[in-house]
């Protein structure tokens, strides 16, 4: 992996969008118990709200990843 661009760079977008992704999944549980239990009131709507947009950009970057990784890991520059 030190001496592999694509490898180092491959492994260092996975992991950080899995990171970001482990945030998201953890903030999402957090909201969900707190709505079963009633502790979610509607002054609070804010919080839902920036929660669902961080996890559609999550969404929206593992898009990109996805392409720049896979679809266009064949394409050479000329």
């Amino acid at each position: 992996m030190q001496t592999n661009l694509f490898g180092q760079t491959f492994y260092t977008l996975v992991g950080f969008h899995g990171a970001h992704v482990a945030v998201g999944v953890l903030w999402l549980l957090v909201l969900c118990v707190a709505s079963f239990m009633g502790r979610l009131p509607e002054r609070r709507c804010l919080s839902v709200e920036l929660c669902g947009l961080y996890w559609h950009f999550v969404d929206v970057v593992w898009i990109v990843i996805f392409t720049l990784v896979y679809l266009l890991e064949g394409v050479k520059g000329a």
